[in-house]
């Protein structure tokens, strides 16, 4: 035996516990690693929290913004209950029909009652074996996953069931959130509830040009002509018309009014247009223009339908320029003026340097606080309309305020200054008659009403004003002369 391995033989003889420590200590390490290894793989497929530890809280960095582009389609994430099920999901993704759902999308609009309309081409679905996409709606997983899709093909195809199969998708419980909307919206007319594009964000993820065409024509606030030229190449000759009549309301102005002129669908659009400004701004010329277009039947039955829930309804049926005194509203109209207005509030910003409301609302208001008898507020209020207090319909109400708040003569000088402005105005000579003949003036009130009868002698208030003012001053001058008759005869005379 050679000297070296006698040697190494005699020294693990010599030290064998030291050794087989070593070995039990080695297996051990290996053990525990090994452990370590397996427990690391579990707690990754159970999301990442070890038990007995607390979870960590990962902050994600802020998502990168990309340039916009073409949006794609994701598959959307079919879910049962709250938990998602992975047998369900994965039938899902091998069978979503979302990239032909997107092939049958039909460009769509909206009449002048708000009805949608959509254009049907039956040679989308030609071929196509319906009965077994409807057969494959048997169940309540088959309806989520196939619903949407043979509703579009039943449409298409004109069959009558497709109204049966969009209510079920629309009310089940576990389709395809992005399906669902679509399908609300798509076929509104049968689920009853009228639904504009704008508030149904998921449209805009579909790919199908003229459906996309459509979606933009009714999201967009403005069109340019470019714009417009673009869809108008999209969109179907079946609901052209309809497009139209949106287009009309979002071409630029001097477009819509010059197409009006030769075009029915954009005069109707312009009446629309000018009914979409008047709410927002209240103004009389806007009133007046509508009524200068020949709608003044529609404007008069559009404002009476009107509802009064809030202080911006209220302050439109008060913008009416026809509205003179509150007696022109019926009872119950006056009355919800009044609930939806807040009197405190106003008189906070009014007294109590609060922040105003828009000079455009502030009109109104004004206008609210002369009607209501509110004089003391509307005399405030004047004084915060700006330019408008060169207005000669404000300033007639602001005469009429400063008579009934004890200021008689600055009313006069009001009116006389008016007079001076506009010597031929119905309303001006109406008004200064008025006032001349309550402080006395009744000469003065005499040529008012004269020039009045002259320029305006079909006016059936200013002859009844007229009346009243020479019938009152018939009985004054016939005072004043018995009583320079009682004065000169003695003993007086008995009437």
């Amino acid at each position: 035996m050679p000297a070296a391995l006698h040697t190494a033989i005699h020294f693990v003889a010599a030290y064998r516990t030291l050794f087989i420590a070593g070995g039990v200590a080695f297996a051990l390490l290996l053990t525990a690693i090994l452990t370590l290894i397996i427990a690391l793989k579990k707690t990754k497929r159970s999301g990442g929290i070890i038990p007995g530890e607390k979870p960590q809280v990962e902050v994600t960095p802020a998502p990168v913004t990309e340039p916009q582009g073409e949006p794609k389609i994701a598959h959307a994430r079919l879910t049962i209950g709250d938990v998602a099920s992975p047998w369900t999901q994965s039938v899902y993704e091998r069978h979503s029909p979302e990239k032909k759902i997107d092939l049958l999308l039909p460009a769509f609009g909206f009449d002048a009652e708000g009805n949608i309309h959509r254009a049907q081409n039956a040679e989308l679905v030609r071929g196509e074996d319906i009965e077994s996409v409807v057969r494959r709606t048997d169940t309540a997983a088959g309806v989520a996953v196939n619903g949407a899709y043979a509703a579009l093909l039943l449409w298409h195809a004109g069959n009558p069931q497709w109204a049966q199969m969009a209510l079920k998708v629309a009310s089940h419980a576990h389709i395809a959130p992005e399906q669902k909307e679509l399908v609300r919206f798509l076929f509104q007319d049968v689920i009853g509830v009228q639904v504009k594009p704008a508030h149904v964000p998921g449209l805009t993820r579909w790919e199908n040009r003229a459906f996309r065409a459509a979606v933009l024509l009714h999201v967009a606030p403005r069109l340019t002509t470019a714009t417009w030229d673009a869809i108008e190449r999209l969109t179907p000759d079946s609901i052209k018309e309809y497009a139209e009549l949106e287009a009309a309301q979002k071409l630029p102005v001097r477009l819509i009014y010059r197409r009006a002129a030769a075009s029915a669908i954009f005069t109707e659009g312009l009446y629309k247009l000018n009914l979409a400004t008047l709410k927002t701004f209240m103004s009389a010329r806007r009133f007046n223009r509508i009524k200068s277009a020949g709608h003044t039947a529609r404007l008069e039955a559009w404002l009476y339908e009107q509802p009064i829930s809030n202080e911006r309804e209220a302050l439109l049926q008060i913008a009416n320029p026809e509205i003179f005194d509150r007696e022109d509203f019926s009872a119950e109209r006056a009355e919800a003026i009044l609930h939806a207005i807040d009197i405190d509030k106003q008189r906070a910003w009014l007294f109590e340097h609060k922040e105003q409301p828009l000079l455009a609302l502030r009109q109104q208001y004004f206008k609210f606080f002369c009607l209501f008898e509110y004089y003391g507020e509307a005399v405030r209020c004047f004084a915060t309309l700006g330019v408008f207090r060169r207005d000669r319909a404000l300033r007639l109400f602001y005469a009429r305020a400063l008579f009934a708040s004890g200021m008689p003569h600055e009313a006069w000088a009001e009116v006389s200054s008016l007079l001076a402005q506009y010597p031929n105005d119905a309303a001006v000579l109406n008004e200064a008659g008025i006032y001349a003949h309550k402080l006395g003036r009744h000469e003065e009130a005499a040529e008012i009403f004269a020039r009045a009868r002259t320029l305006y002698p079909d006016d059936a208030t200013l002859a009844y004003n007229e009346a009243v003012f020479t019938e009152e001053y018939s009985k004054a001058q016939v005072e004043e002369k018995w009583s320079r008759v009682q004065k000169m005869v003695d003993p007086p005379v008995v009437g």
